[in-house]
């Protein structure tokens, strides 16, 4: 026995044609709530995992965040087929539709699709993850989003730089975090000649283990220092080491910085700037001697 509800006569009523399948009131009732339910269901998932991601805060977020996109995506993709078919669209003619998007991909969306599938390569091959720092052309900064079509890029400026998916998988990319969160620093140092070229690395070596970020451990290399010659008026060295997290480089870089000026001038060592010597010869030994020339006034 049918529900009063659903033998009402305005819900029988054809509103439109599909080809020539008819589409009552009550189909459209349908597809609609069956889409409602679609949306509601897509805010309970997304709000499921951003609860499992805060209780779990030592669970990888990356894999957090590939099942909450395969998750919201499966869940839009059956709702939609489901509306589709209480529309009474026969899914049996969907290969009739994508013949046609083919011809559409044939005029523009070629690029499109190669993003899209771009996105669902990095999805599951994993080489670039949320919160990862990595390194695109002249991009560099934090991935905060992998999305279908794109991935943002944050930098240290806080700009969110939109990366199409197609440059991240046929470009070179540089992950700094993608094995590991630690990373390499580089600090030259120029000094001037006569200084004491053990004591500057014994000095560096002291300011470089005290830190606490450097790693000094057996997980990284040990912080060395090299020395690479004779510049035109410095002596050449560099301060390396590995840092716990490379997304404190700078932060690193400028308390080292900061530390090795300090300790030069309470020993009296100045960092020497480029210097330039001038020889005058006098006007009379140069030209006193070729027709009685005379120095300028």
């Amino acid at each position: 026995m049918a529900l009063p509800i659903t033998s009402a006569p305005w819900l029988q009523t054809v509103a439109f044609h599909i080809g020539s399948a008819p589409v009552t009131n009550l189909a459209i009732v349908r597809t609609v709530l069956i889409l409602a339910l679609t949306y509601l269901c897509v805010r309970v998932s997304v709000a499921g995992w951003k609860r499992a991601e805060r209780s779990r805060p030592n669970f990888n977020q990356s894999h957090l965040y590939v099942l909450s996109r395969i998750t919201t995506g499966a869940i839009i993709a059956i709702g939609v087929f489901v509306a589709l078919a209480f529309l009474g669209l026969d899914l049996s003619k969907l290969t009739l539709i994508a013949s046609a998007l083919s011809v559409g991909v044939g005029f523009g969306l070629k690029n499109i699709i190669d993003n899209v599938s771009s996105g669902v390569v990095l999805l599951f091959e994993r080489s670039i993850r949320v919160g990862d720092w990595v390194v695109v052309g002249t991009t560099a900064g934090l991935v905060t989003k992998i999305n279908v079509r794109s991935t943002v890029i944050q930098t240290w400026d806080q700009a969110d730089v939109i990366v199409p998916n197609a440059d991240l998988i046929t470009a070179q990319v540089t992950n700094w975090t993608l094995t590991t969160p630690s990373g390499r620093i580089r600090i030259p140092l120029g000094l001037a000649y006569g200084t004491d070229t053990d004591w500057v690395r014994s000095l560096l070596l002291d300011i470089a283990n005290a830190h606490p970020e450097v790693i000094t451990g057996g997980s990284a290399p040990k912080p060395i220092v090299l020395f690479f010659g004779f510049g035109e008026s410095t002596l050449r060295f560099e301060l390396r080491c590995f840092v716990k997290d490379i997304m404190q480089q700078l932060t690193v870089v400028s308390e080292l910085n900061l530390a090795i000026a300090h300790a030069l001038r309470e020993h009296g060592v100045e960092v020497p700037y480029p210097q330039r010597e001038l020889h005058i010869k006098s006007w009379t030994q140069t030209h006193g001697s070729e027709g009685g020339a005379s120095a300028p006034p």
